[in-house]
């Protein structure tokens, strides 16, 4: 069987944007440079209009849920269940350029790549400039609404500021009509209040992004309502703006590359780790060289996988009407993608598993995390809220 060239392909992935393919299956909206939607691989409701765990940038594709993503062809194969070649060939398939033409293309390609790297990369670096500043600028979270939301947990605000608070803090979600830009179109403001921000640190150990979590201390547990004004969707009131790939948000403890903590407690959640954290002081653990992690999410808690396995329990039905297992992110890492930093000093890394989380899901995510922070030396321990509560129902429940 010949051998499909890389100009070929690339010339395949031209003619058919990973967008246009994409919209095919799933309803998708533009938000900032990127289109966000729906995920055609794993979304119950692919027509969503307020869905955002998918994300085309580019050439490419990215799923926050399946932690998977690729190009046009990797799209497919997952959507339609096929292998490569036959990617290709639903795709409409891939041209034999004469040798000169490919050259041509090729050149072409790569150019048209290496402006689109230097463009992303000056977006990337304004946007974290941006968040930086915003960061820089919150308030203290001493007497806000943000202290409250913790207090109304049953939890104390961090030391050393680690924790901010804004006191209004937009909600974009959709765009509408730019008034100052005929034709054009910018984000949506449909909600504005207070909320908790924390300062995601990337694995370089700079700041990457922030997390931003709106809160409502007049409401159960302190979370805001934020309603889709279109649609009447109640809509998630925790989101990351910047990089949060091989990030983590660091809430107490020994800081930095130089430091040389012996114990790290890491879990999904900022509530969750908050709550560890509390009821270890009551108990009088000595906590000087333990640091108190969150992983933003719980793709991040293992990082990124090698490969996708079966879900034991979970089905959808394809295109053509069968029923197949949901493919998920596996329990082995992809070693070649960034992990949260582990100090070489560490010896013990404990992974909070919440017990409300996807069991399935969650366990992969421990797994991988276990396969990727292994050393000679080292201990890592998996430690589970009961099911069907997270450690902070826990501390609650403990309290009360």
């Amino acid at each position: 069987m010949a051998r499909l060239s890389d100009a070929s392909l690339d010339d395949l992935r031209a003619r058919r944007p990973v967008a246009d393919v994409a919209g095919r299956w799933v309803s998708l909206r533009r938000s900032g440079g990127k289109l966000i939607g729906p995920c055609p691989i794993c979304s119950d409701d692919r027509q969503s209009r307020t869905a955002g765990r998918f994300e085309v940038d580019g050439e490419r594709w990215v799923c926050a849920v399946c932690c998977d993503g690729g190009d046009v062809i990797r799209l497919v194969e997952k959507v339609q269940g096929l292998d490569f070649r036959a990617a290709v060939a639903w795709l409409g398939g891939a041209e034999v350029l004469d040798p000169e033409e490919e050259r041509r293309r090729q050149e072409e390609r790569e150019r048209k790549r290496a402006r689109r790297e230097r463009a992303a990369a000056i977006f990337r670096e304004k946007e974290r400039e941006r968040l930086f500043r915003l960061w820089q600028g919150a308030t203290p979270i001493r007497g806000t609404a943000a202290e409250e939301y913790l207090r109304l947990r049953g939890l104390e605000p961090p030391p050393e500021g680690r924790l901010r608070a804004a006191r209004e803090m937009p909600y974009f979600h959709g765009e509408e009509p730019d008034p100052r830009r005929p034709g054009k179109m910018r984000q949506r403001v449909i909600y504005t209040g207070p909320a908790m921000l924390a300062g995601i640190i990337g694995p370089d150990w700079r700041f990457a992004g922030l997390h931003i979590t709106w809160v409502d201390p007049s409401r159960p547990k302190g979370k805001a309502l934020i309603v889709d004004p279109e649609t009447g969707e109640v809509l998630k009131v925790k989101k990351v703006r910047g990089s949060k790939r091989g990030g983590h948000i660091h809430l107490a403890g020994p800081f930095g590359p130089d430091a040389r903590p012996t114990r790290i407690i890491r879990g999904e959640g900022i509530e969750t780790v908050l709550s560890v954290r509390k009821a270890l002081v009551a108990q009088g653990a000595d906590l000087g060289a333990t640091v108190f992690q969150s992983s933003v999410d719980l793709g991040n808690l293992g990082g990124l996988h090698a490969g996708t396995v079966p879900h034991p329990t979970l089905t959808q039905v394809d295109r053509a009407g069968r029923a197949r297992p949901v493919l998920v992110p596996g329990p082995m890492p992809d070693m070649s993608q960034p992990g949260i930093p582990v100090h070489d000093s560490v010896t013990d890394l404990v992974q909070l598993g919440d017990g409300d989380s996807e069991r399935f899901l969650t366990e992969c995510a421990l797994k991988r995390g276990a396969a990727r922070y292994a050393r000679e030396g080292r201990t890592i321990r998996n430690a589970w809220a009961p099911a069907g509560a997270d450690f902070n129902d826990l501390l609650e429940g403990v309290a009360g």
